[in-house]
């Protein structure tokens, strides 16, 4: 998710009003003893760098309700609501290795697995979003810490035990650590799509396209209309040589989706296989 990215001008109004009525109902309270560490470095990065980047990338209307929190905040330090809040704007600027940070500092301070998802959600988006690979590589570890909380407070929570196999497959030094844990989630529900996919995925990578096209025909066995397995299960058949199954499954997509970028680079495909 780029942080290039223009806002629409509704979601500012509708920011600033939520703003002003968490400000109106917040309770007074002292300020707390403890002080949240907002300036430790990660790789060279800390949160006040990014931060910093991030509010540079913002018009003055969408950056005033997100000042007015952060000065609320410092009256009221460790409030819950502000916190939620100023993730919630980030949010919806679009900034989730900004939310995260805020939704991290809920879950320390309310541990509980709704509260580490929300961090580890965005933790996740702010990692696969990066092109930076020192930021990349800070947002992949806090979002494993993240949903190693999660997973503590329940081992059954399968998409985030997914998600983790994906942050160490793709994100570390240790990829079958990751593929382990997905062949994990299979196991135990072999209809859950995400896991098979991104199974998928990765044995696209290693060059297992027999796998994969396993992998693909699962989800969307699962989830029929999961236009990123399809035609990927498309692509794949084209290069095993089975050119017309691969069309078949190209064409296919056109049921599930209208998106102009999506049809253009789907049927751009289907014509370099029809002119071979």
């Amino acid at each position: 998710m780029s942080m290039a990215i223009r806002r629409n001008q509704l979601l500012v109004i509708i920011a600033a009003i939520a703003v002003t009525i968490v400000l109106y109902f917040l309770p007074q309270k002292n300020q707390s003893d403890t002080k949240e560490t907002e300036n430790n470095t990660e790789g060279g990065y800390s949160f006040n760098r990014i931060i910093t980047q991030a509010k540079g990338q913002l018009k003055p209307e969408e950056l005033a309700p997100i000042q007015k929190l952060e000065e609320a905040l410092a009256k009221e330090e460790g409030n819950l609501l502000l916190l939620d809040s100023l993730g919630k704007m980030w949010d919806l600027a679009l900034f989730p290795v900004v939310s995260a940070h805020y939704f991290e500092q809920i879950a320390t301070k309310l541990p509980e697995e709704k509260s580490w998802l929300n961090a580890a959600y965005r933790y996740f988006d702010a990692f696969k979003g990066s092109n930076d690979s020192i930021l990349r590589s800070m947002m992949v570890n806090k979002a494993i810490a993240s949903y190693q909380k999660v997973l503590d407070i329940n081992p059954a929570n399968l998409n985030a035990k997914t998600d983790l196999g994906v942050c160490y497959a793709e994100g570390t030094a240790e990829p079958m650590k990751g593929i382990l844990l997905l062949r994990e989630v299979v196991e135990k529900d072999p209809k859950h799509a995400n896991a098979q996919f991104n199974l998928g995925v990765l044995s696209v990578r290693s060059g297992q396209l027999d796998k994969a096209i396993e992998r693909f025909e699962k989800v969307l066995e699962a989830q029929p209309d999961k236009v990123e397995a399809r035609y990927l299960l498309g692509r794949t058949l084209i290069q095993l040589g089975q050119s017309q199954k691969g069309v078949e499954q190209l064409k296919e997509i056109q049921k599930y989706t209208s998106d102009p970028q999506v049809l253009e680079e789907v049927n751009k495909l289907i014509h370099q296989v029809n002119n071979q």
